[in-house]
């Protein structure tokens, strides 16, 4: 297992892609909001066959690690039909942004 570390959502994106990611990738604020803007980081990992295992954000604040997990391949059924679901998820980031939920 090999663990990558990116700094924005964009850097993610473009590295994800590269792996066929299918999947949802969250914006900080719809994961994060109730974080300050100390240290945040997206953090993705792939095996050893370079198949992404695991996505999450991670934040430093106040000297306390917060780990949110946006992907686990585990999980993909349990979740495809919400969280891993493209489409629902930006009406639902976009619903957000209407009544400034972020």
């Amino acid at each position: 297992m090999k663990e990558y570390n990116f700094d924005t959502r964009e850097e993610a994106i473009n590295f994800l892609d590269k792996h066929n990611f299918k999947y949802y990738i969250p914006r900080v604020c719809e994961y994060m909001s109730n974080i300050k803007d100390e240290l945040k980081a997206y953090c993705v990992e792939l095996s050893d066959s370079h198949e992404v295992t695991r996505c999450w954000i991670v934040s430093i604040t106040d000297g306390k690690k917060y780990i949110e997990i946006f992907f686990d391949i585990e999980k993909v059924d349990e979740f495809k039909d919400t969280a891993y679901n493209k489409d629902y998820r930006e009406k639902k980031y976009k619903e957000g942004i209407e009544n400034e939920y972020f």
